[in-house]
């Protein structure tokens, strides 16, 4: 995971390397963009008619206007005064985030280049974005740790984020970074910060070197970070303070036994084999400020890995799908080619025949993907059944382990607050607090198995899709041999030798598989990752807010009259009331369970249904493109034959222009990996 030094022993400077794969990035746009804007010529002017290169024209016009505008973006998380601040300042080389002892970041902050220093306050109403300065964000919009956590909403509730502007080199390179409010912010705020890690191509999660794993970093890690596909960084802040902890901060001895029980505390906490980085922010910051480097902080060490996960992995990963993008537009173009061209000297009456000839063989394409659309509806509804029956039998069931996960989720609460007056409303909060942390908790668990679950379903639907990928190439063949007059070979590529270039391009059109559909981005993963987590999200709040003062009212009279029972002798026992309040809330949750499980049914099924249906609208949007365009390709050459406009010579080297030129874009994108 860390990257190695380079052969002088430094770590390669981050901005300058994650430049170089920005400018190679604003590189492989621009071919992108420039063999598209050939491909739409000469769909548009091409003398013998239109090609049918219409779907490999909008996909190389969004992928290079992804790569165009596209950034990398790392979320910064971490529980309250662990340093996520001062960490991004150090980055920064100056203070620009509040990182004072006292204050911390109240608000959700994106950070990114600017030509000058700003800070806009975004919303969450119509009310329009506020420019302002950086003294007043830093006064006004920070927050003390031990205010932020007696909040149950956000601080600044009308208010959904800032955006920082600097003009930062390593933020000129195309990173974005978002530092977040602590993670014992409640359960309504933590869901804020979920958005951005849909998004987000890394996390950096920050902890204290001087602190053991809380029960909050554990949860936040389990639930939210750890089930997605997501590059996690872990860094532990402080590591210098081990030495300041030493009776002889000089005893090298001590320092390393020291050092050592700490590591073996965090190898113990954190996923097996994960690596981690020991630094110092504020010395980085300060060595930043002063000398310009993160020399002595462990911060060149983790931004070394970064910038290796974010240019090596992501970067080639995102030119090496620009180049597959550009080699299947090139075998298209060169399948066209290789038929238009015999085509020129066809008469317009056999032409006629041979269009007429194949409109079975156009309705047996069209069968197909009747058929895919017809398996891609039944296991969307088995598996949207099957998905929200496991939620309502998880539902039902969670009465059974109730008091274990409970107690799991509230070790800090003090039960015998709960019986004085003066101290219940605190106690109501942080019971609140609690039953949120354990809904969340029990969800979280449900839901990394309906992710599996849908997973599983999309891989057996790709599996299918191969039977039908056969069929539809099949057909395509006897159109080529029956427009061609003869067997059609298409001409060779640098592409396996085994993989025909239509075969290929057919191949794509049933590629709308969630996992696959992008190997840079994975857009459609996150979506139904997001649609999956929204409805979660919306049950959790149902649970944890709609029946909470309810229970909270019935536990109390429930408690009391057992307590009375037994005469008060026993009230002043911590363990007799925990138990009695947890048996307690058990009883009054257990009454809940069924009409929670019955009114929630719906919106799982709903959320699973809508991954299905997008994947559907996509993957059959794009064959009935790839039959309509072979259509057009024979129609729009007979229409201008009618009409005589067609110039064979001049065709024929317009044509030969057009392979030779996506030729040359993609040898370029191809010196680029």
């Amino acid at each position: 995971m860390v990257t190695p030094p380079a052969a002088n022993g430094s770590f390669p400077n981050p901005a300058t390397s994650l430049d170089h794969l920005l400018q190679n990035r604003q590189q492989a746009a621009q071919v992108l963009s420039q063999i598209a804007i050939a491909m739409d010529r000469a769909e548009t002017h091409e003398q013998s008619g239109q090609l049918g290169l219409t779907r490999h024209i909008r996909t190389l016009q969004s992928t290079a206007q992804q790569l165009e505008q596209g950034t990398y973006r790392i979320v910064v998380l971490g529980e309250m005064k662990r340093g996520k601040s001062t960490l991004i300042n150090a980055l920064l080389g100056e203070a620009l985030l509040p990182s004072d002892v006292n204050p911390c970041t109240a608000l959700i902050s994106l950070v990114r280049h600017g030509l000058e220093r700003q800070v806009t306050l975004h919303y969450n109403n119509d009310h329009p974005p506020a420019t302002i300065d950086f003294e007043t964000f830093k006064t006004k919009y920070t927050i003390s740790p031990d205010e932020a956590r007696q909040l149950d909403t956000n601080a600044f509730p009308d208010i959904s984020h800032v955006v920082i502007e600097c003009p930062s080199p390593l933020l000129a390179s195309g990173l974005e970074i978002v530092d977040t409010p602590g993670l014992n912010d409640t359960e309504t705020r933590n869901q804020q910060v979920l958005t951005y890690l849909n998004e987000a191509q890394a996390v950096v999660f920050v902890m204290d070197a001087m602190q053991p794993i809380t029960l909050d970093e554990r949860r936040y890690l389990r639930n939210h970070i750890q089930s997605r596909d997501l590059e996690c960084f872990y860094v532990i802040n402080g590591w210098d303070r081990i030495r300041g902890s030493l009776v002889n901060p000089d005893d090298a001895t001590a320092l390393q036994q020291a050092e050592n029980r700490q590591r073996q505390v965090f190898s113990q906490s954190l996923p097996t084999d994960t690596a981690w980085f020991e630094i110092s922010a504020l010395t980085a910051l300060r060595q930043q400020r002063k000398q310009g480097s993160f020399a002595g902080s462990g911060v060149d060490t983790f931004m070394g890995a970064l910038d290796a996960f974010l240019t090596q992995q992501r970067g080639q990963a995102e030119l090496k799908r620009a180049a597959q993008l550009a080699h299947r537009a090139y075998s298209a173009v060169q399948e066209t080619v290789a038929r238009r061209i015999p085509l020129l000297d066809e008469d317009l009456g056999e032409l006629q025949q041979r269009l007429t000839s194949v409109e079975s063989e156009f309705g047996k394409l069209e069968k197909i993907r009747d058929n895919y659309r017809q398996l891609i509806r039944g296991r969307c509804d088995l598996t949207a059944k099957a998905i929200a029956d496991s939620f309502k039998t998880y539902i039902l069931n969670l009465e059974t382990t109730f008091e274990t996960d409970f107690v799991a989720s509230q070790p800090d609460l003090d039960f015998l607050s709960f019986l004085d007056e003066n101290q219940r409303d605190d106690f109501y909060k942080e019971f609140k607090r609690a039953f949120e942390r354990y809904i969340n908790d029990r969800l979280a668990a449900w839901e990394f198995t309906a992710k599996q679950k849908i997973g599983q379903a999309f891989d057996e639907l790709n599996e299918s899709a191969a039977e039908y990928q056969v069929a539809y190439a099949e057909v395509v063949e006897v159109i080529h041999e029956k427009i061609m007059g003869r067997k059609f070979y298409a001409p060779s590529t640098d592409a396996p030798e085994d993989a025909r270039p239509w075969i290929d391009n057919i191949r794509d059109l049933f590629d709308e598989i969630p996992d696959t559909l992008n190997d840079a981005v994975q857009p459609f993963n996150h979506f139904w990752q997001s649609v999956l987590q929204m409805a979660v999200s919306y049950v959790c709040i149902v649970i944890a807010l709609q029946i909470l003062g309810l229970l909270f009212s019935s536990l109390f009279l429930n408690i009391v009259g057992v307590i009375a029972a037994g005469g008060g002798i026993l009230a002043a026992q911590a363990e007799f009331v925990r138990q009695e309040f947890i048996k307690a809330t058990r009883k009054e949750f257990a009454k809940h369970l069924p009409q929670i499980a019955a009114d929630q049914w719906q919106p799982i099924y709903k959320a699973v249904k809508d991954c299905f249906n997008t994947y559907e609208e996509r993957a059959i949007e794009r064959i009935s493109g790839d039959i309509a365009a072979r259509r057009l390709e024979l129609s729009s050459l007979i229409e201008k034959k009618q009409q005589n406009e067609i110039n064979r010579e001049q065709s024929i080297e317009q044509l030969k222009t057009l392979e030779e030129n996506i030729q040359t874009g993609l040898a370029r994108l191809q010196t680029m990996i």
